[in-house]
């Protein structure tokens, strides 16, 4: 059975957004592996997160945990994560990798480009957007950018961010929404 990935920095990311998204890889007869920092519990209380843990268990759907931060600048930490995704790649072959959230999605897709594999990247909403801070367009953009030639395709849920992406990045794009 061939397996995929969905990863994000967080549980409510997957189970707020994704759980559809699993259920159709599953009727595709894909293994479906999720993994993000369940120990996190800065959206999700920890009711839900193992009620969340549950409803993957129940929906034959690997949790792996990987720790993720949230912050830019917790250095350590993403090279901590970098490398439990690289042991995950490495142990298991998957056929795509579809990641979700900024920092989890930068780490991913640089262990995809390494290990060959392919990745859909879901951007929920760009942090570098117009009227947003400088300092997430000096952060955010040039890195999005850069590592949009790593993506395989990326979806985005707005029109600005579609506009930007399809005008400045290297990548297939697909809009979620109609914007006719």
């Amino acid at each position: 059975m061939k397996k995929v990935l969905m990863l994000a920095t967080v549980p409510s990311m997957i189970g707020q957004f994704n759980m559809n998204n699993i259920q159709i890889l599953q009727e595709l007869d894909y293994e479906v592996h999720v993994a993000c920092d369940f120990k996190d519990r800065s959206v999700w209380t920890d009711e839900r997160v193992e009620k969340f843990i549950v409803q993957l268990e129940e929906q034959n759907v690997k949790k792996i945990q990987v720790d993720f931060s949230r912050s830019p600048l917790k250095l350590w930490k993403h090279k901590k994560s970098y490398a439990q995704l690289k042991k995950l790649f490495e142990d298991n072959e998957y056929a795509f990798i579809h990641c979700h959230t900024p920092i989890a999605s930068v780490i991913c897709r640089l262990v995809s480009h390494k290990m060959k594999v392919k990745c859909i990247y879901t951007a929920h909403g760009f942090h570098f957007f117009k009227g947003a801070p400088l300092k997430n367009w000096v952060i955010y953009y040039p890195i999005e950018k850069f590592l949009s030639r790593w993506t395989d395709i990326i979806i985005t849920i707005n029109k600005e961010d579609y506009q930007r992406a399809k005008e400045k990045f290297y990548l297939i794009l697909i809009n979620l929404l109609s914007f006719d």
